[in-house]
C-alpha cells in the first residue's frame, strides 16, 4: 500500500504538468488528533501524522472539487496519573491509506468542504499498563468510511491551511461499546469502535492559485 501511495502520488505530480488547465496539484503535510468513539476512552489525544498529495478541479467560479491521497495515524490515548491514583493508560495507533473525495465552496479567501473518505487498514499498535496487546477477536476491519466538514484559509498564492473534521460511518471493529450512546455513531448505530478525528494540514498548491 505505501508503493501504491507514492505512484499515486507521481500521477498527481503529472497531473500538474499534463493537465495544468483542468487540474490544480500539490502536496499535504500535518497532524491529527483523534479518538475512537467506543473504546472508553474520551478526547482528542492521540497525535497522528499525515503526508500525501492531492489534486483539484473547478466547476464554477465558486465550486470545486478535491480529490487526495494521504498516509495518516488514527487511533486513541490515556495516559495514567500515578499521582492521582490512576494507572490505568492506554495506546491505541492504527495506521491507514486514506483518500478523500471533497465538495468546496469559495468564500474570498476562505474555503469550506463536505465530503467523503475510504481508508486502507494498513497496521496497528495497541499497548496498555500491561504492555502490548494483541487483538485475537473482533479484528480491525480491512476499510474504514466515513464522512468530514472542513474550512480552507487561503495564506498566499500557493500555502493553504485546512481544519477538518471527520467521522467514521461504519464501524473499523465490531466490539463491545464501552462508552454506550455517547457518540453520534453509536447514537444512531450502537455497533462498535468508530474513528473520529481533527486533522491540521498545511498545504502547498504548485501554480497559480487563484
Amino acid at each position: 500500500m505505501k508503493n501504491l501511495l507514492l505512484i499515486l502520488i507521481i500521477i498527481l505530480f503529472g497531473c500538474q504538468t499534463s493537465f495544468t488547465q483542468v487540474f490544480k496539484t500539490g502536496l499535504i503535510l500535518g497532524i491529527s488528533g483523534s479518538q475512537v468513539e467506543g473504546d472508553g476512552y474520551a478526547g482528542y489525544n492521540k497525535l497522528g501524522f499525515i503526508a500525501g498529495a492531492f489534486t483539484n478541479a473547478d466547476l464554477s467560479e465558486k465550486w470545486s472539487t478535491q480529490f487526495e491521497i494521504y498516509f495518516i495515524n488514527k487511533g486513541s490515548f490515556k495516559a495514567a496519573h500515578p499521582d492521582k491514583g490512576d494507572y490505568r493508560q492506554f495506546d491505541l495507533n492504527i495506521n491507514y491509506i486514506e483518500v478523500p473525495l471533497a465538495l468546496r465552496y469559495k468564500y474570498k479567501k476562505f474555503m469550506f468542504e463536505l465530503g467523503l473518505y475510504g481508508s486502507k487498514f494498513l497496521s496497528y499498535h495497541m499497548e496498555d499498563e500491561y504492555g502490548e496487546r494483541k487483538i485475537t477477536q473482533y479484528p480491525f476491519k480491512s476499510f474504514d468510511f466515513g464522512g468530514f466538514v472542513g474550512i480552507y484559509y487561503q495564506i498566499n498564492d500557493h500555502f493553504i491551511f485546512n481544519l477538518r473534521s471527520k467521522n467514521s460511518i461504519i464501524p473499523i471493529r465490531d466490539f463491545l461499546n464501552y462508552d454506550q450512546n455517547i457518540g453520534i455513531s453509536n447514537k444512531l448505530f450502537n455497533r462498535g469502535w468508530y474513528n473520529v478525528d481533527l486533522n491540521f494540514t498545511i498545504r502547498y498548491q504548485f501554480g497559480n492559485n487563484s
